[in-house]
């Protein structure tokens, strides 16, 4: 079976491995293949909006961002923002209300 993966680049290159992340391409947020809110919305229409990833580093470089749901670990971190001294290692912050 051959995969298409999402590159870095937003390019997608066709791989006999599996991608270890899925997405959402309207939303541009990306998460676990069993993410319960993923699979929940398969059958809405997500299925034509999800691609896949090989890893987290390729998600973020395609500028994505984590899944509050079944990530939520790395969203708390995306979700507050770049810390003085902290890690953010993706391209954009959360948009707060107060600070359009």
């Amino acid at each position: 079976m051959v995969y298409r993966l999402v590159q870095p680049d937003g390019t997608t290159k066709n791989s006999v491995l599996p991608g270890k992340l899925a997405g959402n391409v309207t939303l541009k947020i990306y998460g676990r293949l069993d993410c319960a809110r993923a699979i929940a919305s398969l059958d809405h229409g997500y299925a034509k909006h999800r691609v896949f990833f090989a890893d987290e580093v390729a998600a973020i470089a395609a500028g994505y961002r984590p899944c509050g749901r079944c990530m939520l670990a790395e969203y708390t971190v995306w979700k507050a923002g770049p810390q003085p001294g902290g890690y953010f290692p993706w391209h954009s912050p959360p948009k707060h209300p107060m600070n359009p």
